[in-house]
């Protein structure tokens, strides 16, 4: 950890924004997103504001879990806890949509940010794992070695997330490796950020379907395969989503000192784990009682 907050430091000797700091300012943003999303009517003006600044909270996290995935000392107890808040958290991310306690339609945040930890682990412990297991040291410590092992697995957990259509999905997977891999360039991974966000927001696919009627998909790997490369009809064109102010959330994040905070360790740690279900949960007995 001294690596990283040197790193940090050097480059930004006065500022102290912490870790802690980015998760209670992705937390708020974050319930800000979640009111206008399912307390207000989508055609007023604060919604679209409330949706807009809400753009901002995903990226946060995204980075958060890539540092996390630096610093923690056991990668399957990170990802049992965000397998246990993915479970916990489907019953109220269910019915805030409402729906059932349960449904298949709609899979929370947790899912994707679980399964972008597994992406990570799948080129850097995993691999390494193997090739130490193998009397390969040298190798175990070569990056590029460990992603040439791993990513098989890598593609299985950017493919989950588009098959079980996560919260996000595999742009959230994509986004989280993203900020690993080039964690000691920040600037070239909120580039990259800003990059993967206008290719999977901004590009869409148009097709007409049996009936003529006009069908449009967001671009994703499945999409160009199945449609641009199958249907001569279908094409691509650019429609302007809010989710392009994402990339406005490297302003705290490049602020970023590389350490964790004055919060305690334990209350930290589930902070946010807790604040995900608990404040959908609140949210979901308003719309009850407001008649939402």
């Amino acid at each position: 950890m001294n690596n990283a907050t040197d790193l940090y430091d050097k480059r930004r000797p006065d500022i102290r924004f912490s870790a802690d700091l980015l998760k209670l300012l992705a937390m708020s943003i974050m319930l800000i997103d979640h009111i206008g999303a399912f307390l207000l009517d989508q055609g007023s003006e604060t919604y679209s504001v409330c949706r807009s600044i809400g753009r901002l909270a995903f990226p946060i996290f995204c980075f958060l879990i890539a540092e996390g995935a630096h610093y923690t000392r056991s990668m399957p107890k990170y990802m049992a806890r965000l397998a246990a808040f993915a479970v916990i958290s489907t019953p109220p991310y269910n019915l805030v949509h409402g729906s059932e306690w349960y449904s298949p339609d709609n899979v929370n945040v947790f899912f994707t940010l679980l399964l972008g930890l597994a992406a990570i682990a799948s080129v850097s412990e995993f691999p390494k794992a193997v090739f130490r297991r193998l009397g390969r040291h040298s190798l175990a410590e070569s990056q590029t070695a460990c992603l040439m092992l791993g990513l098989p697995f890598c593609a299985l957990c950017y493919m989950s997330a588009f098959w079980l259509d996560t919260d996000y999905g595999e742009y959230g997977v994509a986004a989280i490796l993203l900020f690993w891999l080039l964690r000691k360039r920040p600037a070239a991974a909120w580039l990259s950020f800003a990059a993967l966000t206008f290719v999977f927001f901004e590009f869409f696919i148009r097709w007409p379907d049996a009936f003529g009627v006009m069908q449009y998909s967001r671009i994703n790997l499945y999409n160009v395969i199945t449609k641009l490369l199958a249907d001569r009809n279908a094409t691509l064109f650019f429609y302007h989503q809010k989710q392009m102010l994402a990339p406005l959330a490297f302003l705290p994040c490049m602020l970023y000192n590389g350490k964790r905070g004055g919060l305690n360790g334990r209350y930290s740690k589930y902070m946010f784990y807790a604040f995900y279900p608990l404040h959908l949960l609140a949210i979901w007995l308003i719309q009850l009682s407001a008649g939402v």
